[in-house]
């Protein structure tokens, strides 16, 4: 992995194509070479990523370099830990007042609309997120 032009490269193999989609298995020791804990693959496991097809032909068995930007990392941080955590703590403040019972649950509950929301809109957050695929 490297971080060329502000974009972290994993080297992939395509495992299956199919509906437009792209599954790619990123192996190999990950984050660990280039210090970054943004994309999680420092430990040995294989991760998979799935992705729209690109405008290059791929085949299952193709060995592909996969182009990430951190930003987009970030954005997903943010989306699916920071805002739920900060809508649980306030609405757990602003049901304080009530018994402790009706605040727990109450915070737990506010989450079911957001992610709710956030799966309404997966289609248009996926094309924001900025995942180049280039073959090797």
């Amino acid at each position: 992995m490297s971080a060329e032009a502000n974009h972290l490269e994993h080297a992939g193999i395509v495992t299956d194509t199919k509906n437009g989609r792209v599954t790619i298995s990123l192996t190999g020791s990950g984050c660990s070479a280039c210090h970054k804990s943004l994309c999680m693959l420092g430990d040995s496991k294989a991760k998979e990523v799935e992705i729209l097809a690109s405008t290059i032909k791929l085949e299952s068995g193709d060995e592909v370099i996969v182009k990430i930007n951190p930003a987009s990392g970030y954005k997903a941080v943010v989306l699916l830990y920071l805002v739920p955590f900060m809508l649980m703590i306030l609405s757990l403040w602003l049901m304080s007042r009530f018994d402790e019972g009706v605040a727990g649950l109450n915070s737990l509950l506010i989450l079911i609309p957001y992610f709710s929301l956030l799966y309404a809109f997966k289609n248009k957050l996926a094309s924001q997120c900025n995942i180049d695929v280039a073959k090797r």
